[in-house]
């Protein structure tokens, strides 16, 4: 495999952890800067919105930039935006510095993508494009519960020197290991606007942002929920991160491995379904810290599981719009992101921080009756769809 590759690798791990790890500190930085933690919210919710809105203006924007020095340039004001961070001294310019790094984190995922499937041969693409979304899921993994332990031990803002410094890394493999790349045809706005023209694909795409509603209403709030319930240290809330992590991983593999049997829709029904149940009873495992582990794996798991048998019913069912599909399913996740964490604060505001789980779960099972109801709709070309 090309060594650029793992270079583009550690590029996304580090944008996933510094959007990621947040939760894990949502807490500490309220504390820190004298603000409630419902306030603290809109450090997920902003973040995200400028993912999902901002991915596809960016990407119109860039489109005659030569790939490699779009990303040289997206990381530099990435490892800014975490000095910023480090820097800040109240809740208005850490927010800044939030939407700074959403900003090139937009920029950054894509080229990435971009560019590990053009730096190698055609038979080694799909490999090239798994490694660096493993970045991804190893900012889950590993970036958020390290990065929870560092903040504990030496203070939040360490969390985001060390992003810093493995960005300036990376800045530095990409400047050695990555060749020039011409830029790709752009897709106008209006073109990717005009995919969501059928309720079908509307209410699977809404599916996606009402999961991740639910998912962030509680995961957003996960450390003081543990603080609150169990009394939890932050060692152990590291720990309980790292196995939530894991299971996410093995997650995304069981959906995937389910999603080629058994088809996206059959899929993606019965992940809801179960995925709504489990978070609404998470309140009723803090008894034990073994009840508490179960819950959360199980949890972890169901909460990345769809990602593959969604995108296989969108591509199946608009193939002619695949790409932008896929574009909008990242935007409509990341919509879900920041309300989640919208919805969350105001909960945890007003109200015990074990009503988030029934809230997530609420939201979940509207995802679920928004599945139901883009299953069983007519496609365009006037069939039922297929279940797959």
């Amino acid at each position: 495999m090309n060594k650029g590759v793992y270079i583009l690798t550690l590029a996304t791990f580090v944008t996933g952890t510094v959007e990621l790890v947040i939760a894990g500190i949502l807490d500490m930085i309220a504390q820190d800067l004298h603000i409630s933690l419902g306030s603290a919210g809109p450090l997920v919710s902003v973040y995200s919105l400028v993912i999902a809105f901002g991915t596809p203006v960016f990407s119109a924007l860039t489109s005659k930039v030569e790939r490699r020095k779009l990303l040289l340039a997206a990381m530099l004001v990435f490892i800014a935006g975490n000095i910023l961070s480090i820097a800040a001294a109240s809740f208005a310019v850490l927010l800044i510095a939030r939407v700074i790094i959403a900003a090139s984190c937009s920029v950054v995922v894509v080229n990435a993508l971009t560019l590990a499937a053009s730096i190698v041969a055609p038979e080694r693409v799909g490999r090239a494009m798994g490694l660096v979304f493993m970045g991804i899921s190893a900012s889950l993994v590993l970036g958020v519960p390290m990065g929870t332990f560092i903040a504990e031990q030496f203070g939040w803002r360490m969390t985001f020197a060390l992003i810093a410094a493995l960005s300036v890394i990376s800045t530095a493999g990409i400047a050695g290991f990555l060749p020039k790349v011409p830029p790709q045809p752009a897709v106008p706005l209006r073109k990717q606007l005009a995919a969501l023209q059928s309720p079908k694909i509307i209410f699977a795409q809404l599916m996606v942002a009402l999961m991740l509603l639910g998912h962030f209403t509680m995961y957003t709030y996960f450390s003081p929920f543990l603080q609150a319930t169990m009394g939890l240290s932050a060692n152990a809330i590291s720990l309980v991160l790292l196995i939530f992590g894991i299971a996410g991983v093995f997650g995304g593999w069981v959906g995937g491995w389910s999603t080629d049997k058994f088809g996206g829709a059959g899929t993606f029904l019965v992940i809801l379904l179960l995925f709504t149940v489990s978070l609404s009873l998470l309140p009723y495992a803090t008894g034990t810290l073994i009840t508490l582990l179960l819950a959360v794996v199980i949890w972890g798991a169901l909460a990345w599981a769809p990602a593959a048998p969604v995108q296989s019913y969108l591509i199946r069912t608009a193939p002619e719009s695949a790409d932008i599909q896929i574009s909008l399913f990242t935007s409509f996740m990341h919509i879900g992101v920041a309300a989640g964490s919208a919805v969350g604060g105001f909960v945890v505001n007003h109200y015990p921080v074990t009503a988030n789980a029934w809230v997530g779960g609420f939201m979940a099972f509207l995802a679920f009756l928004s599945a139901v109801y883009s299953v069983t709709r007519r496609n365009q070309a006037g069939g039922l769809s297929h279940t797959s």
